[in-house]
C-alpha cells in the first residue's frame, strides 16, 4: 500500500519517535536543501558541510545575500509564484517582515527545547540561533586611548567629529536604546550624533573590516563577533561594549511552501543542536543554544545588553525609518 504523502503543514508539526524517520526518509527522495542565509558564506560552509557528513543523501545549496535584500528577494519570488528557498535565515525583524506576508510558517523542532521563550517567535515561527551585540569598535593606531569613549554620551565628544560611521539600516538599533532611555532622551542624543557622523555605511562586517585597514576610525554599530575575528587576526581593531549592548537575534525559519520540507527540517533541527551550535562558535559566531558558550565567552557576558523588540519595530517601522532617515541619514548625503 502505497504511503500518503504529508503535507508541508503536517510536517511542520510532527513530534515523537518516528518524526526523525519520516523526515530522513522524504528526505532521500527530495535529494536537496537550499539555504537562503544572510550570515556570512564561509561561516555557514562548514555548517552545511558538517550537515552533509550526517545526510550524504542532501545536496546542500546556500545563497547569501545581504538580510534586507534576501528579505524582499523572497518576496519577489513568491509574488512570482513560489520561491526556491526550503531554509530562511535572517534577522527577527527581517523574519517578522515575512510572516507579516504570510511567507513563513510556523514548526516544532525538538532541537529547540533547551532555548529558553524569550528566543523563541511567539507563534513558533523561528527560534534564535545567532546573537548579534552591537559594540563599540575602532582603530587601535587611528584613536588614542583617551578619546575612546565608555558611553554612549561619549560619542559626542567633538573632538570625534566626522571620525564615526555607522550602519546604514541600523534604525532598530536606535529604537531599542531611545525605548531603553525614554523617548526625549533618545531623540535628543541621535539628533546631537548625527553631525558627529564621519559617514553611514552598509554591511556590519564591511564595516568592522573597514576600521581594521584603517578607512574607518570608529563605529558604535559593529558585531562583536566581526571585531573579535580581525582582532585575534593581530590586525589593529579592538572594541568594547557600551551600556546597553543593543543586541539582534538571527533565528531558523521554515517558508510557507519549501520545495524539500522534509530536508530542511532536519537542516532546521542541525542548526538548533548542540553540534550545529558549536559550528556557529567555531567561526567567532555567539550560539543562542544555553549549552553553548561563545568563545571566549567575554562576547556575550559581563555588560548589560537589551533585545531589539523586533514585534514593537514592525509596528512602527515607517515613522522610525523617517526618523532615521532625517537625524542619521540626512547627515550622510542619503
Amino acid at each position: 500500500m502505497k504511503r500518503k504523502k504529508s503535507t508541508v503543514a503536517e510536517l511542520a508539526q510532527l513530534t515523537g519517535k518516528k518524526r526523525r524517520e519520516n523526515l530522513i526518509r522524504g528526505a532521500r527522495e527530495e535529494g536537496k536543501v537550499i539555504f537562503y542565509t544572510s550570515t556570512a558564506p564561509e561561516d555557514i560552509q562548514s555548517l552545511l558541510l558538517a550537515f552533509g557528513m550526517h545526510y550524504p543523501f542532501i545536496q546542500t545549496e546556500m545563497v547569501r545575500d545581504k538580510g534586507t535584500v534576501l528579505r524582499e528577494r523572497i518576496i519577489q519570488e513568491y509574488r512570482d509564484g513560489g520561491s526556491p528557498a526550503d531554509v530562511i535565515e535572517l534577522s527577527d525583524i527581517n523574519l517578522g517582515k515575512l510572516k507579516q506576508r504570510g511567507l513563513i510558517r510556523s514548526y516544532l523542532s525538538p532541537e529547540a527545547k533547551p532555548y529558553p521563550d524569550r528566543l523563541r517567535e511567539s507563534e513558533s515561527c523561528w527560534v534564535a540561533e545567532q546573537r548579534n551585540f552591537l559594540v563599540l569598535a575602532w582603530n587601535t593606531r587611528l584613536l588614542e586611548e583617551a578619546l575612546i569613549p565608555d558611553s554612549y554620551d561619549g560619542l559626542l565628544n567633538p573632538r570625534l567629529q566626522g571620525k564615526i560611521v555607522v550602519e546604514a539600516h541600523d534604525a532598530s538599533w536606535m529604537a531599542a536604546l531611545t525605548a531603553h532611555w525614554g523617548e526625549k532622551r533618545g531623540i535628543d542624543f541621535f539628533r546631537s550624533l548625527g553631525p558627529q557622523l564621519g559617514g553611514v555605511r552598509t554591511g556590519h562586517q564591511i564595516i568592522a573590516e573597514q576600521i581594521a585597514a584603517g578607512s574607518v576610525v570608529l563605529s558604535p554599530t559593529i558585531h562583536s563577533n566581526n571585531s573579535e575575528w580581525l582582532k585575534r587576526r593581530g590586525l589593529p581593531i579592538d572594541w568594547r561594549p557600551l551600556s546597553p549592548v543593543v543586541t539582534e537575534l538571527v533565528g531558523a525559519a521554515l517558508p510557507v511552501d519549501p520545495p524539500h520540507p522534509h530536508a530542511a527540517l532536519l537542516l532546521i533541527d542541525f542548526i538548533l543542536s548542540i553540534e550545529g551550535q558549536k559550528i556557529l562558535r567555531l567561526w567567532k559566531r555567539v550560539p543562542c543554544h544555553p549549552g553553548v558558550e561563545a568563545d571566549p565567552p567575554y562576547m556575550n557576558s559581563g555588560f548589560d545588553s537589551i533585545l531589539v523588540d523586533a514585534k514593537s519595530f514592525l509596528a512602527r517601522e515607517s515613522d522610525l525609518e523617517k526618523l532615521w532617515h532625517e537625524l542619521i541619514l540626512a547627515h550622510s548625503g542619503q
